[in-house]
């Protein structure tokens, strides 16, 4: 009775999770579909396996094991790969990793139609497959997170914390699927030396356990799911009464020691969100900061402030310098005109110009820095979205 209580317990977060996310992230494109097609195929298992006693599902129990047994690794190894950004220009490839669980999957349904010796063997097949497939993907993906995600850094403090979120959100991610999976194989030495193909699913609640950890997680922390593409989406919902880089603006300043700071405190404590909002509209809704020696005092002047006001913000009110969020306007500049066709008649070089860059090389180090891709496969990417046809 425990563990029914536990299985349903695990397929309500799971539907939870699902709902709000679906509505909280529905228009938004780092909402990851393959995440949430396995979250709802897990919530259906555990729900299933919860009434199974009191439904009609217990034919349906092995079913649904099975396929959560040959499509868990290949869609979280697809998660991966989209928070990261590597798959999105190769959808046909990513379809390669579902077509042998869709395959087995198919068989798996049609096994009524074979004799009773093929099922068996095949079944055996089947079971060693899965085995070595779950595997073969849980090295694959952790070689793929050690390349890519977990050792990422970056010299600006804004990004570089959003890099130690999603590697400390994927490995939490990762280690449980593992665990996850060593529940499986440990399940499989526990079957009948006769039928250990057969999958019993003994301690199925060490999974829905794991599983409740999980939406607790996602639920308490939703952006997690959001990928390396979280900067430039707040930037696109910039609304003109709120701060739209509230990852690097903060209204309570650190703690001031300088005499000469405490006398600029004063002068300016009241109006700190007024003078963030006047710098976030000029950085946003200008061309100022594509002046190539754009300078601080340049700021200071348009916002009719005294410059020393204008660095104490950017001191005690902002995780990162001046140079840096320059250097962070200025990319996202880059990236709309990218997106509006600029390059398809100019060169990056002509990019990197009317951004306010001194060439090239600056432009591509900030560009790579602050997106985690290249100009170039940026622009590849949005290329290859207009040209395929709209459903």
């Amino acid at each position: 009775m425990l563990e029914k209580t536990i299985y349903l317990i695990t397929a309500l977060l799971g539907f939870i999770t699902i709902v709000l996310i679906g509505f909280r992230f529905n228009s938004k494109k780092h909402t990851n579909f393959y995440l949430l097609l396995f979250f709802f195929l897990s919530s259906i298992r555990f729900f299933i396996h919860g009434w199974a006693d009191t439904l009609p599902f217990e034919n349906f129990t092995r079913n649904i094991d099975f396929i959560i047994a040959i499509n868990t690794w290949p869609l979280i190894y697809l998660y991966f790969g989209k928070i990261n950004n590597a798959h999105h220009l190769a959808r046909g490839k990513q379809l390669l990793h579902l077509t042998i669980p869709f395959v087995f999957t198919t068989l798996f349904f049609l096994k009524s139609l074979f004799t009773d010796d093929f099922a068996i063997h095949a079944y055996k097949i089947g079971a060693i497959i899965t085995i070595l497939y779950n595997i073969f993907y849980a090295i694959t993906a952790y070689r793929f997170l050690h390349k890519t995600i977990w050792n990422r850094k970056s010299k600006i403090v804004v990004i570089n914390q959003q890099n130690i979120f999603i590697s400390k959100w994927t490995k939490l991610l990762f280690g449980l699927f593992v665990l996850m999976l060593i529940r499986f194989l440990v399940n499989m030495l526990f079957n009948d030396s006769e039928l250990w193909y057969r999958n019993k699913n003994n301690f199925l609640w060490v999974a829905a356990l794991l599983w409740i950890v999980l939406y607790i997680k996602i639920l308490y922390s939703p952006e997690f799911l959001y990928g390396y593409d979280i900067l430039q989406n707040k930037i696109k919902e910039y609304k003109k009464n709120a701060i739209v880089f509230d990852q690097i603006w903060s209204l309570n300043s650190k703690q001031v020691i300088n005499l000469q700071d405490l006398v600029l405190k004063e002068k300016i404590e009241g109006n700190i969100q007024n003078h963030i909002l006047e710098i976030e509209h000029f950085a946003l809704n200008t061309n100022l900061f594509l002046t190539e020696n754009f300078k601080v005092s340049d700021l200071a002047n348009k916002l009719n402030l005294p410059k020393s006001h204008v660095l104490y913000l950017f001191k005690y009110h902002s995780t990162i310098s001046f140079s840096d969020f320059k250097k962070i306007i200025r990319v996202q500049k880059s990236i709309e005109l990218i997106e509006a066709g600029y390059l398809k008649t100019n060169t990056l070089e002509s990019l990197a110009a009317v951004t306010g860059f001194s060439s090239y090389s600056p432009f591509y180090k900030s560009f790579k820095l602050i997106t985690s891709t290249s100009p170039q496969t940026y622009f590849a990417r949005q290329t290859d979205k207009k040209d395929k046809p709209s459903t």
